[in-house]
């Protein structure tokens, strides 16, 4: 960080934890109410119109897996955003360190992650960049939504042009990357992509760059969910499965149903304690970067996966021998 850059208004700089041309973002301190926030500042290739637009739709949603926006100012000719501080990691790093996670971890999450799209949705606004970078957990198990940088609300001009793609290609919806006008539809594919990067540790679709990750978006078939996951959850993979249906006619038709069937998965129980079981992946996460590459054996996780699959296939195949011996025997019978 520059040495000059101090403060901001009433804002005192603690740290720079992101810099690029579409935004730069600090940690600092607002000194009247000694609070900690994030500031995001403008970017030089920012639209400046966009900017605010995503300061107004993000201070219109208040919920509390929402990342809540403080203040929007300029000085000069640059433009600041003050959001809310949220102690933990993004589900990103989370999934980088301790990914596959268990399916009903998962299905907490991508619960979590559902109650913020719906909110936002029953307010006509559509997110567009659901990944896990822009989803953030707290240290007490909280889960938040951030980042509306191209978030659209359905009543408001398009601030891009039909045809132009925005979002991240590994979490795009088959119309998102063909460019074409999106539905709320298309935020529940994205959704599907998380939660199947959750329970398998892969991102469905891969690519030497951008234009191949979105071509095999839009035509090629993924891995089944059901048999990377080392703990082989029939039902998870069902509604990953559906959410991501290319067909808009046969994906879920609204966020509603999807959360309908993750709490089902879930159980209320576990529900209604989802703090507990969220609030130790943070301090997991960190523990792990803290421990050194001897003390963490490389590979040993990878060997219990593949012991792991080995059973479920050994298993599968000896129902097989066993149907078929009952088959035989049953013939012989009748003989």
């Amino acid at each position: 960080m520059k040495k000059e850059i101090k403060y901001i208004g009433n804002y005192k700089i603690l740290d720079i934890i992101g810099k690029g041309g579409m935004a730069n973002i600090f940690t600092a301190i607002h000194i009247p109410l000694e609070r900690v926030v994030v500031i995001k500042e403008m970017g030089r290739s920012e639209s400046r119109r966009r900017f605010k637009q995503e300061a107004l739709m993000s201070a219109s949603l208040e919920h509390p897996n929402i990342v809540t926006t403080h203040d929007y100012f300029s000085i000069g000719t640059s433009c600041y955003l003050v959001l809310e501080y949220v102690e933990g990691l993004n589900l990103a790093e989370i999934i980088e360190h301790t990914a596959p996670l268990h399916p009903q971890t998962a299905a907490l999450i991508a619960r979590e992650i559902c109650l913020a799209i719906r909110y936002a949705h029953s307010n006509g606004i559509l997110h567009r960049d659901i990944k896990p970078t822009n989803i953030l957990i707290s240290q007490k198990g909280e889960v938040k939504i951030s980042d509306f940088g191209v978030a659209r609300s359905e009543d408001s001009p398009h601030l891009t042009s039909t045809g132009t793609v925005v979002g991240t290609p590994y979490y795009m919806s088959p119309e998102q990357a063909e460019g074409k006008d999106l539905t709320l539809q298309s935020d529940i594919y994205s959704l599907g992509i998380v939660l199947y990067e959750m329970v398998t540790g892969k991102k469905p679709f891969s690519g030497g760059n951008s234009q191949a990750v979105a071509a095999k978006v839009i035509r090629s078939k993924y891995p089944v969910p059901f048999l990377k996951d080392p703990h082989h959850s029939l039902r998870l993979s069902r509604i990953i499965k559906k959410a991501m249906k290319k067909s808009l006619n046969r994906r879920y038709q609204n966020i509603d149903q999807m959360c309908q069937d993750l709490e089902r998965f879930i159980g209320w129980k576990k529900i209604v304690k989802r703090d507990k079981y969220l609030k130790d992946l943070p301090k997991e996460v960190n523990h792990i970067k803290q421990v050194t590459t001897i003390v963490r054996k490389p590979g040993k996780k990878k060997k219990k996966r593949s012991k792991r699959s080995k059973a479920f296939y050994l298993y599968i195949i000896l129902i097989f021998i066993l149907a078929s011996l009952v088959y035989y025997l049953v013939r012989l019978l009748k003989s």
